[in-house]
């Protein structure tokens, strides 16, 4: 038998061994295990909520006033990839208490689809943490016979894991360097996704998703599905969801009431060519053109937001900001934004849009910039929102505020290494990336 002291020294080299593969696997499970990770961040959430609460609502604007009226000037920015411009047709917003004849655009052909239609040869895959988007990304491609899977995209999309929120141009811009193209366009709805199916193309659309699994999630969130398929006897939608699962059936109605706080956004996907590009391009009809398509986007959330209240009435408002900035009315955005605000929206709302950054700092509402994306990045449980912090920097650095913006910038391309932007503003400042 080893002398007392040898064998204390065995248990305690034994004791730190223990804890050092505690450590090591937590770690491990930490960085590898959706689970563990939600589960770990879900507690940090908590515990930092009851030291420091966060509303779950949108902060509204200081001042509150009547919704205004807005007209449309003539745009010329084509954010997303588009046809060839045509003239736009102006427009004017009525306030709730008017009446008028809003003409919403059909964008897709006359000709009737089928009743049925399932797409196969879709590869499904859970997603990993909050990777819903490269998740779908992938699942979209492998019915093109792309042989990646969520890993390699996130790779791109988002290296840290830790950022929340993968946009549609970035999804667009991902598929460039791999032989696809894409539309991007808002405005859809049962028809437009029906005519893509039958023609074979799959559809990712971004929609709002309320989670019920406590154990994964709660509350509000942002989240992409793979439309696959439909069938008009059961008014469903055949979805692979990273989340929920392969073949989800998702009601016409669902639809429709969860895809609102996302402008009704789809994003369609193909290989890249001349003839692809002819058919998308066919079935996108009118919608083809961004200019008609923001307007009638913008035509149909102002019938919606005369017409809707609470939570879907604000989901309303901010569309119409949304379409109005596209359009280049940065003032109407704004003060649409403003209304949204006043209504009410879910605290996650700003995760993945940031129509509001970009039109009040167009309008020099530098503070409420900077408030906002503050509001963002405070309610995360970890603060991956790399658009926040850039956006807070843009009204920092127009604030006179150089380290804090410098400090942002660099910010930023911790939670997405690479950030173009982050990077460029740093450049124009002369500081390294």
């Amino acid at each position: 038998m080893p002398p007392m002291r040898s064998r204390v020294l065995i248990l305690l080299l034994a004791v730190g061994g223990l804890l050092l593969g505690v450590a090591l696997g937590g770690g491990w499970a930490y960085e590898n295990v959706s689970s563990v990770r939600f589960r770990v961040q879900t507690w940090y959430g908590n515990f930092r909520d009851v030291v420091a609460p966060h509303a779950n609502i949108v902060p509204t604007p200081a001042q509150v006033a009547a919704p205004p009226t807005f007209a449309l000037p003539a745009p010329s920015r084509t954010p997303f990839p588009s046809a060839t411009p045509t003239p736009v047709v102006s427009s004017s917003f009525v306030t709730a208490t008017a009446t008028t004849t809003l003409v919403i655009q059909t964008p897709t052909p006359t000709a009737t689809p089928p009743a049925q239609v399932i797409l196969t040869g879709i590869m499904h895959e859970y997603q990993l943490y909050n990777n819903c988007g490269p998740a779908s990304l992938a699942m979209a491609l492998s019915y093109w016979g792309w042989t990646g899977t969520q890993k390699d995209t996130a790779k791109i999309l988002k290296p840290n894991q830790d950022d929340k929120n993968v946009s549609p141009r970035e999804m667009y811009e991902y598929l460039l360097t791999q032989g696809y193209d894409a539309y991007i366009r808002v405005g859809g709805d049962v028809d437009t996704l029906k005519h893509f199916i039958a023609a074979g193309f799959p559809v990712i659309v971004e929609k709002g998703f309320v989670c019920e699994n406590t154990e994964r999630c709660h509350d509000w969130f942002g989240h992409y599905s793979v439309f696959s398929g439909y069938d008009d006897a059961r008014q469903v939608f055949i979805t692979q969801d990273s989340f929920r699962g392969p073949d989800i059936k998702v009601t016409y109605d669902e639809l429709l009431a969860n895809w609102r706080a996302f402008d009704f956004l789809y994003l369609v996907p193909f290989p890249a060519g001349p003839e692809n590009d002819a058919k998308v391009l066919a079935l996108l009809g009118p919608a083809a053109d961004l200019t008609q398509n923001y307007n009638a986007a913008l035509a149909r959330a102002q019938a919606e937001a005369i017409r809707l209240s609470a939570q879907d009435g604000a989901f309303a408002w901010f569309n119409v900001g949304t379409n109005l900035y596209y359009l280049q009315d940065y003032a109407g955005a704004a003060a649409a934004y403003d209304q949204a605000r006043r209504i009410g929206l879910p605290y996650r709302m700003l995760w993945y849009q940031f129509g509001p950054y970009r039109s009040y700092y167009q309008m020099a509402r530098y503070q409420d910039v900077v408030d906002l994306a503050t509001f963002a990045i405070v309610s995360a449980n970890v603060p991956g929102l790399e658009e926040a912090f850039y956006w807070r920097g843009q009204a920092e650095e127009a604030l006179g505020q150089r380290e804090a913006a410098v400090a942002d910038y660099r910010e930023a391309l911790k939670w997405h290494p690479g950030d173009e932007a982050a990077t460029q503003a740093l450049t124009t400042l002369g500081e390294a990336p």
